[in-house]
């Protein structure tokens, strides 16, 4: 297909701003572009309708830290990185929660609770003996006292003691899209889907070609792709699968709330009178690096016996499932990457499965970067 004059010379033409990536990030990026110069050309491309990756398939957790997951990072990283990225993320939630109305995007504070069955009772006594000093940490960190408390009992089956996190909350992802999509189109942002970047050439104007050979010429590209990164750029960001299941509608649920089992393995909430559960990628790491949306019924298997016999326990209907991909680095670095590639090209990427929490952050860093220029 030949592309008209006027699409090339109108919808396409004098781009200040050209954002890959339809994302959390790349809306909110190109946001923040747009209220800092109100004047300028700013388009976003994607090559789904939406940003499919993650940004609309994820669990909807407003979520920064549980124990488990914090001491199981710090043996992958250093204590600066790991506190680093909890007050990004604390700090990215905060700025998503003060430009959004919580009723636009669906949040209630109800926090969280990470539990503990005979399978994983050491880790319970290590979370225990690490609170005071964690919580201590965060308090500097965050400004919030005694962020973790725990509870020797829970409704749960099987679970020998819990440890709640009182200052997280859960959300609607598709209202949280759908708010910042259209707050994006407010502004005047062009928003167009079903362009694939297949790469770019550097001149007076950068030159960026899609798949279906159209070249799109900016003055700044920026680069949100998250775990698809490292089609388009030699980054260390690996595709991080993760299966979602969600029940049938059901009286009485058995738990509300945000709930973690395993490190954040396991990771489960109630919307519309169901629980959706996700997660359980450990037990296929190699098969769950990968960039498509297919099932794995391996782990879906997996998560079908979880939400039997750990949540309900009794047999419960399973009526949707999908899988999204999330962008991690090696050693299961969850640390955001924002830089510049070279002149006028720049990286927002790596949201380590956190893109809910870090998006508003991330993105707020990108511009700072580019205005520093």
């Amino acid at each position: 297909m030949n592309y008209s004059y006027w699409e090339t010379e109108h919808l396409l033409a004098e781009i200040d701003y050209l954002i890959v990536g339809m994302g959390l990030v790349g809306l909110q990026t190109a946001i923040n572009l747009k209220e800092k110069e109100p004047n300028a050309h700013v388009v976003v491309i994607d090559r789904h309708s939406w940003g499919l990756g993650a940004s609309t398939r994820n669990a909807g957790f407003g979520c920064f830290a549980s124990i488990g997951e914090i001491l199981d990072d710090l043996q992958n990283d250093t204590a600066e990185n790991v506190y680093a990225t909890i007050r990004k993320r604390y700090r990215g939630l905060q700025k998503l929660l003060g430009k959004f109305n919580d009723n636009a995007i669906g949040y209630i504070e109800k926090g969280s609770c990470e539990i503990f069955t005979k399978l994983n009772r050491d880790e319970l006594s290590m979370g225990i003996d690490s609170l005071q000093g964690i919580n201590t940490i965060l308090d500097k960190e965050l400004g919030l006292e005694r962020v973790f408390t725990y509870k020797s009992t829970n409704p749960l089956p099987n679970v020998t003691g819990t440890i709640h996190n009182a200052y997280e909350g859960q959300l609607n992802t598709g209202k949280l899209y759908d708010t910042i999509y259209s707050f994006a189109q407010e502004l005047g942002i062009k928003l167009y889907g079903g362009l694939d970047v297949k790469y770019w050439n550097k001149g007076n104007k950068i030159e960026v070609q899609t798949t279906d050979n159209l070249i799109i010429k900016c003055s700044n590209l920026i680069l949100c792709t998250n775990a698809f990164t490292s089609q388009l750029l030699e980054e260390d960001i690996t595709p991080c699968r993760g299966q979602v299941v969600v029940s049938e509608r059901v009286d009485n649920l058995p738990c509300e709330g945000m709930y973690m089992f395993d490190k954040g393995y396991y990771y489960w909430r109630d919307i519309d009178d169901r629980i959706l559960l996700g997660g359980a990628r450990n037990i296929d790491v190699e098969g769950e690096t990968s960039y498509t949306m297919d099932t794995n019924e391996t782990i879906v298997t997996e998560l079908k016996r979880f939400m039997n016999e750990q949540i309900f326990g009794r047999e419960v209907v399973i009526e949707h499932q999908w899988s999204g991909v999330m962008g991690i680095g090696k050693g299961q670095s969850k640390t955001p990457i924002v830089k510049k590639v070279e002149p006028n090209i720049y990286l927002a990427a790596r949201l380590g499965g956190m893109g809910v929490a870090l998006s508003a952050n991330v993105a707020e860093e990108i511009v700072q970067l580019i205005a520093s220029e």
